[in-house]
């Protein structure tokens, strides 16, 4: 008896937690059918993941005084997959409607496509003054897309999840470990601030209170 009643309440408790996926309805729009057709069909994430991991590892693809024509194939390849991931919100957009936007992790790569393309139309129209922090953004941007595999994987979301309840108190410990630190900085200055440098090999300008 006991041991049903568990696992009634575990059925409970994990119907709860979890999300219905809402299943898009076909319409008469023969283009919004189409593009409903092609969200659902499971090759089309196979292939947006397949992008995000080629994605990520092109961004890597860098050295110092790499030649220019080595550049220039991989902007080529980073606007390739910059119309990918485009076109894919595209795609979502016009089948979901407006529960495109219901959903944290669309909102995310909403806001990842909105950002790569403000930052290079800036760029392109000269507005970006050498402006470095633009490219640092940018590259952070397509960077941030690999945390879209986090959305496939059950146990990556649930070690995400718990990594952001988490953050409040790590944050707290965070703060006190700053303050621990900072004390005994205080107490080595009290003590060492007027140690000389003159005969001590082992001190100097840079190696000192």
């Amino acid at each position: 008896m006991e041991r049903s009643q568990r696992s009634y309440v575990e059925v409970h408790m994990m119907a709860i937690r979890a999300k219905p996926k809402k299943r898009l309805e076909a319409q008469y729009s023969n283009l919004r059918n189409a593009m409903i057709h092609l969200t659902e069909h499971s090759n089309f994430d196979m292939f947006i993941m397949i992008c995000i991991i080629a994605n990520t590892f092109v961004l890597g693809f860098n050295w110092y005084m790499q030649p220019q024509s080595y550049k220039d194939v991989l902007e080529v390849f980073n606007y390739t997959f910059m119309v990918i991931f485009t076109v894919e919100a595209l795609v979502k957009i016009i089948a979901q409607r407006a529960d495109y936007f219901k959903d944290s992790w669309n909102i995310f790569d909403f806001t990842v496509v909105m950002g790569t393309i403000v930052i290079l139309g800036i760029s392109w129209a000269g507005l970006a003054g050498g402006l470095e922090i633009l490219g640092t953004i940018l590259r952070t941007l397509r960077i941030g897309r690999v945390f879209r595999l986090i959305k496939k994987q059950q146990k990556l979301q649930e070690i995400f999840k718990t990594l952001i309840g988490a953050t409040p108190a790590m944050a707290s410990l965070g703060l006190l470990l700053m303050l621990l630190i900072f004390m005994f900085a205080i107490i080595g200055m009290s003590q060492f601030a007027l140690v000389g440098l003159d005969g001590a090999s082992e001190m100097n300008r840079h190696v000192n209170f």
